[in-house]
């Protein structure tokens, strides 16, 4: 006999799916926000001519990543079924190309001035950006589990492990907001750099952590429509 309590993979249940475009569009999220460590280190290493070609190249993923978001946007279905509304859906967009906007961001800023940076400043940004860097692998971790369930329905585990990323993600974007005030502190108290440097810095050390926060928003609204 056929069980009825068998539930129907979400996918299915949609004419035309919008998560794969959705994961289309996390995929240049991702490598252009990786792209961004590197661009930070040639930055810090006064290797300016290496930093302006993934200045280039973080420009173009997010030229294609905001290619995807219209496309989608332009293609939604007017009603998402079961436990995903399109209101939810568009949030989660938002939140994942806003990652890679404000990794455009932060070269757009850095390319703006050579702003010599303190060595003893260098060793923080370093560790700045690799909490950055585990927080956008976190949120693709859950992104890949949260497909997961959509293609298959299956709840229980999975969404365990979800939610433990997610917590995992706010603990990550807690210790980049530390980060960031540990460097914005030492900026304000160093003596032989002139204001309009520490500004500059000030400024690229802000739109870094934007990018956890992001990271943090869209676990949220996953974690949002795996409550319903």
């Amino acid at each position: 006999m056929e069980d009825k309590h068998i539930r129907t993979p979400i996918l299915q249940t949609l004419r035309k799916s919008p998560f794969a475009k959705l994961q289309e569009h996390f995929k240049y999220v991702k490598t252009g926000t990786f792209a961004l460590e590197e661009a930070v280190d040639h930055y810090l290493n006064k290797d300016y001519k290496t930093f302006k070609q993934y200045v280039e190249k973080i420009d173009k993923y997010e030229q294609k990543a905001d290619w995807i978001k219209g496309n989608i946007r332009n293609h939604l279905p007017k009603f998402i079924f079961l436990p995903i509304s399109k209101a939810d859906f568009l949030s989660l967009l938002k939140e994942l190309d806003g990652m890679l906007d404000s990794a455009k961001d932060v070269t757009v800023l850095m390319d703006m001035r050579n702003t010599e940076v303190p060595e003893d400043v260098k060793h923080e940004f370093h560790i700045l950006i690799q909490k950055v860097m585990e927080t956008v692998n976190a949120i693709g971790e859950v992104m890949d589990m949260f497909k997961i369930i959509l293609e298959t329905s299956f709840g229980g585990k999975i969404r365990q492990e979800i939610k433990k990323m997610i917590h995992e993600i706010h603990k990550l974007e807690h210790q980049s907001d530390v980060i960031e005030k540990k460097i914005s502190k030492h900026l304000f108290n160093i003596k032989d750099i002139d204001p309009i440097s520490v500004l500059h810095l000030l400024k690229i050390v802000e739109r870094l952590g934007y990018i956890p926060d992001h990271a943090e928003n869209a676990s949220d609204k996953i974690r949002a429509m795996l409550a319903r």
